[in-house]
């Protein structure tokens, strides 16, 4: 097994608060374009974490927003520790290389499928660019983590990419 340059849970707190934080940025930067900054965590908040079936999409509810984002970065933790466990398997196993793509895919939809699902007024704020875009940036800047912590990983994906 490759050297693992600090415990799972330190790694996978780095990794998470980048992931979420940049998720976090774009839709603070995409609100703040639209003129309503704090709409997203608001309205998932009031949805998700307050059981509101159609949150005000106008109104800022700083309880929901509060609450979102504690969510969100303890989710983000949860799921990078899922990504560190497979990132050092993926060094030395093909079949977790492969892992880690179906995780990176399903991470895309995820949120969007359980969006469109959830409230179809809700998901009007959620064209799937944003989405896609914001796991994109968050995948970027947990890869590049992952990239500089395991440079074998890289490695091994050029020898024989996703166990072919």
């Amino acid at each position: 097994m490759a050297r693992q340059s600090h415990p799972l849970f330190s790694e996978a707190t780095d990794a998470g608060l980048l992931g979420s934080t940049a998720v976090a940025v774009w839709f603070l930067v995409r609100d703040l374009l639209s003129g309503r900054p704090l709409r997203t965590p608001s309205v998932l908040g009031q949805l998700f974490l307050l059981g509101q079936p159609h949150p005000d999409l106008d109104r800022i509810d700083f309880a929901a927003v509060v609450l979102y984002t504690a969510t969100h970065f303890i989710l983000f933790l949860l799921f990078a520790a899922l990504v560190t466990l497979l990132v050092r398997l993926a060094v030395e196993n093909a079949v977790a290389r492969f892992g880690l793509l179906v995780l990176f895919v399903v991470f895309e939809f995820c949120f969007y499928v359980i969006v469109n699902v959830a409230s179809t007024e809700v998901s009007a704020l959620f064209p799937l660019w944003t989405v896609a875009g914001a796991n994109l940036v968050a995948a970027g800047a947990m890869g590049a983590y992952y990239r500089r912590h395991y440079p074998d990983l890289s490695q091994a994906l050029r020898e024989e990419p996703l166990g072919a």
